[in-house]
């Protein structure tokens, strides 16, 4: 069991939640000027001149509805396979606080991934173990992500409304990778490659990355399992209805298959490990990709920054907070009086 003066020292400090803040601002402000000297300041005036509060406001309630999801997420994947029961209220603090730490910064040490580990240190799981469980809940999120990215190009594809430029690398990558953990966790390979734990880094890393991709294929052959995968359709459902709900507050109607193909390939920007790439890359990206998918350029620019404001700089806020106060969120957690340890059982 892990002891939380080790969170202590990886956790962020207040002046290193202020520099981040500032600089993703920097980014942000940059991006924004940017893209509307492209656009016309005239035209992004007309744009902000016509929005519509009822939209507005439910861009915020899918921004909810995000971290209610993967809040959902975290607990279920903890408590999977004897696993304990966080308190609702605790997990929520927790991606809040993950979430601060990851997007202000998106490398260096410090960010959601360490927040969770030392979660899974904290209910009685060893390094190895936690490891394990945590990548495979990443896993388990990010394969929603790729099933939706994938079906929207397929729709956006056959309906002619995206480049195959845009449709085809989701249409041909998804599978690939999908086929590729598949071959990896078939049970007559498991075994094979997990025991090679003590040999090397990277056979210590491969075992670790097969030990999680085959929990998350246990997983979807149970109810409890499978239940992850559905906290994590919340997760993505909610962010993807926030942006279009932005885009209809400012005038644009583009269908939600649009909408989900142009979020899911500027989404990828944001897994570059470069810090503050979270809000300016993304939101560059997306908002080009709106405007190839048909969406005007001034509007899509003003939807994805309205966007923005309720995804980032809202929740930011109350995450930063939790992120300095993640030790003591931490030690409320009640520590498992027994745990599957391996992982692989």
């Amino acid at each position: 069991m892990t002891d939380t003066t080790e969170m202590t020292g990886r956790t962020p400090r207040l002046r290193h939640i202020v520099i981040g803040l500032a600089g993703a601002l920097v980014v942000g402000v940059a991006v924004v000027v940017a893209i509307g000297r492209v656009a016309g300041f005239t035209d992004v005036r007309h744009v902000l001149d016509g929005a519509d509060p009822a939209w507005l406001t439910c861009c915020l309630v899918g921004q909810v509805v995000v971290f209610a999801g993967y809040a959902g997420a975290l607990r279920r994947s903890i408590e999977f396979d004897g696993g304990v029961a966080i308190p609702i209220w605790a997990s929520l603090r927790l991606v809040l606080a993950g979430f601060a730490a990851t997007q202000v910064f998106a490398f260096a040490g410090v960010g959601g991934l360490a927040i969770n580990f030392w979660v899974l240190r904290r209910v009685g799981l060893s390094r190895e173990a936690a490891a394990i469980r945590l990548i495979a809940l990443s896993t388990s999120v990010y394969l929603v992500f790729a099933v939706i990215g994938w079906v929207a190009a397929a729709l956006a594809g056959f309906a002619g409304a995206a480049p195959a430029g845009v449709t085809v690398p989701w249409l041909v990558g998804v599978p690939a990778i999908v086929l590729a953990g598949r071959w990896f966790t078939a049970p007559r390979r498991v075994a094979h490659w997990t025991t090679a734990r003590s040999e090397g880094l990277l056979p210590r890393a491969l075992a670790t990355g097969v030990a999680a991709t085959y929990r998350v294929r246990r997983s979807l052959q149970t109810a409890d399992g499978r239940r992850v995968f559905g906290w994590a359709a919340v997760y993505w459902v909610g962010d993807i209805l926030s942006l279009w709900a932005a885009l209809r507050a400012f005038g644009a109607q583009p269908g939600i298959t649009v909408v989900c193909v142009a979020y899911t390939t500027g989404y990828l920007v944001q897994s570059l490990p470069i810090p503050l790439i979270a809000t300016g890359g993304m939101d560059a990206a997306t908002t080009f990709l709106l405007h190839l998918l048909g969406v005007p350029l001034e509007t899509a620019l003003v939807a994805v920054v309205a966007h923005r404001l309720f995804a980032f700089w809202l929740p930011v806020v109350p995450g930063s907070i939790c992120a300095l106060t993640a030790p003591r969120i931490v030690r409320a957690i009640p520590v498992a009086a027994s745990f599957d340890r391996a992982g692989l059982d």
